[in-house]
């Protein structure tokens, strides 16, 4: 993850704090991921485009830290 740009509530979408240092259990935030490894390739879509691939989870340790859906994508 490169940067985590807001916390949203989560029953009104209103933003609760900017640029957060961190996401505890059952938050919603926006943030930005970038590939650390050059030539390095996922697949994935913007979720109104295809929502079967606009869906993503990160894991740490056999854990799963953080399930998302794409909502934007930017080259």
């Amino acid at each position: 993850m490169q940067k985590l740009i807001l916390l949203l509530d989560q029953h009104t979408n209103e933003t609760i704090e900017k640029c957060p240092r961190f996401i505890r259990e059952d938050q919603v935030a926006i943030a930005r991921f970038k590939l650390t490894q050059s030539g390095q390739a996922i697949c994935m879509e913007s979720f109104k485009r295809f929502p079967q691939l606009a869906r993503f989870m990160l894991h740490d340790c056999g854990r799963v830290i953080i399930l998302g859906k794409v909502l934007k994508l930017v080259e």
